[in-house]
């Protein structure tokens, strides 16, 4: 890809050739996760690392580079630490990206990463993958483009491709996504995995109970194992019976527990996606009529129901989009209670709660997520940039009809009500948080956007609700 590339991957090219000149790996603790290891370039820097117990620098290794959108990188090597011990992969884990800053140090940290791994260990250079969740998976595929083939593949998790980086027929690395049913990115994740088909790039897309936030451990365990089938396929590794076996148990399995709780559709991906990715290393047949047999019973035309409604949600977006841009554009924007009927979240509430788990729930689950994201961060961050302090409350006080549980909602609104001079709102909304479960104490003394409530004799009322620092 010669354009759209980030200025600061562009240092990793030369990095990461093969023949790239490695030190003496240091002393480690082979089967274990060493975090934080702190990077030779600059120490403020720290990752975690996890190398299989059969870990020698005599042997090149296969890598998974895993990017958390939260600086949690000891979550995602804990995620990935099973599969990799078993298949023999080491993953290094930055403790420093992030996603929705701008002024995160992500640039830095990724270079300093590689060039840390690099140095330290015995790495196969055809055999280097990445993953990432959210911002991290965006960040993860632009590792792919930069390194121009020295990505073997990428493993994303809740997110796609950034937008300035559409993938290309070019495309030189697979590609296994994962996404919760509820996921507010539910669409365009499945709609990268119909694009990639378009395009002949070696993809699977698995969905998962859940929302927006990292696979669970089986998901996880079949994304490395996808990538080792992957490996096997394009000869970068040798067959390795075993993990076929496994991996093709475990789809007929998943598609017989599907059929067995009468979810067709699902059923026939299952078998379809055994189909496809062990075609060539294992016999198909069984899956192949199974899927064949699915489609005839049914599942097709419960398919062409749920697609129907899944325009109707993305047409629904749509429309909520031109109801959310009064809140940012009209002179007087709408009442509160206008814009809840006017993007009806009481019948997405509704709608959602229906105890049977059909699809017309998780649709509304999808779309009610996907607004819960508008107006708890995509556009309160815009009107609070333009000083909008009583906009962004606006947009706020929808995400708390939304999600009132959600005790980080109730104190973005705490925030912009305190920045707009609507003190006894503000505080109003500050107690909700604290009903709501917040108990950062330290945070609440000295958040600069509320300097002007924190006179007030309520405010120190709550923070006598709030534990003490040395009883945390």
């Amino acid at each position: 890809m010669t354009s759209g590339r980030p200025r600061w991957l562009a240092a990793l090219l030369g990095l990461l050739l093969p023949g790239f000149a490695t030190a003496q790996p240091v002393p480690l603790r082979p089967g274990e996760i060493v975090d934080p290891v702190r990077c030779d370039g600059d120490s403020a820097f720290t990752y975690a690392l996890f190398v299989p117990s059969g870990y020698t620098p005599e042997r090149k290794w296969p890598i998974l580079y895993a990017f958390d959108p939260r600086r949690r990188g000891r979550l995602a090597a804990e995620l990935f630490r099973e599969p990799a011990e078993r298949l023999g992969f080491i993953v290094a884990s930055s403790n420093d990206t992030e996603s929705d800053n701008p002024k995160a140090p992500n640039a830095t940290a990724v270079n300093l990463l590689l060039q840390d791994a690099e140095r330290r260990l015995s790495i196969d250079p055809g055999r280097r993958y990445a993953t990432g969740f959210s911002g991290g998976a965006r960040l993860a595929c632009s590792l792919g483009w930069a390194l121009k083939g020295g990505l073997a593949g990428v493993i994303g998790c809740g997110a796609g491709f950034p937008p300035e980086q559409p993938p290309k027929r070019d495309m030189p690395f697979a590609f296994f996504g994962s996404v919760g049913e509820r996921d507010f990115n539910y669409y365009e994740v499945r709609d990268l995995g119909a694009t990639l088909d378009r395009l002949g790039i070696e993809n699977r897309i698995e969905v998962f109970e859940g929302g927006h936030e990292w696979p669970p451990a089986d998901v996880s365990s079949e994304a490395l194992e996808w990538m080792e089938l992957s490996a096997m396929r394009r000869r970068l590794a040798p067959l390795r019976a075993a993990v076929v076996e496994v991996f093709f148990t475990r789809g007929m399995e998943r598609g017989r527990a599907f059929e067995t709780r009468g979810l067709k559709p699902e059923a026939q991906a299952a078998y379809a996606a055994t189909v496809r990715d062990l075609k060539g290393l294992h016999d198909v047949s069984v899956p192949e009529a199974e899927a064949a047999r699915l489609a005839k019973g049914g599942a097709e035309a419960e398919a062409r129901r749920r697609e129907k409604l899944d325009r109707q949600v993305r047409e629904s977006l749509v429309r909520a989009d031109r109801v959310l841009a009064a809140i940012a554009s009209d002179e007087r924007p709408p009442l509160l209670a206008s814009l809840l009927r006017d993007l009806e979240v009481a019948q997405l509430k509704r709608r959602a709660s229906q105890p049977d788990a059909s699809y017309d729930a998780l649709c509304a689950a999808r779309q009610l997520a996907s607004l819960s994201v508008r107006v708890s961060s995509t556009l309160p961050r815009e009107l609070l940039e333009r000083s909008e302090y009583r906009r962004a409350a606006l947009a706020l006080s929808i995400a708390a009809e939304i999600r009132p549980e959600n005790p980080g909602v109730w104190y973005g609104l705490a925030q912009a009500r305190a920045l707009g001079g609507e003190r006894t709102e503000a505080l109003e909304a500050l107690s909700k948080a604290v009903d709501a479960g917040f108990s950062d104490r330290e945070r609440l003394e000295s958040d600069a956007d509320l300097a002007a409530i924190r006179a007030d004799a309520a405010f120190a009322a709550l923070l006598r609700r709030l534990p003490a620092r040395d009883a945390r």
